[in-house]
């Protein structure tokens, strides 16, 4: 079964995507597939870790 993928843009701040690719490589990891897994972890467990921040 071939999955259909949808492009993803974001704007953020140079020195945040900077400090977060640092922190992401040091794990073995791209900002992209950091990104990638917690989307995936989101739709999995149809839980975010902000439900606890926001009272619905």
């Amino acid at each position: 079964m071939v999955m259909s993928e949808k492009l993803i843009q974001l704007r953020v701040e140079e020195d945040v995507k900077d400090k977060a690719d640092a922190i992401f490589k040091a794990q073995g990891l791209t900002t992209q597939s950091a990104i990638k897994m917690f989307l995936t972890q989101v739709a999995h467990t149809g839980e975010s870790p902000f439900d606890h921040l926001f009272k619905n």
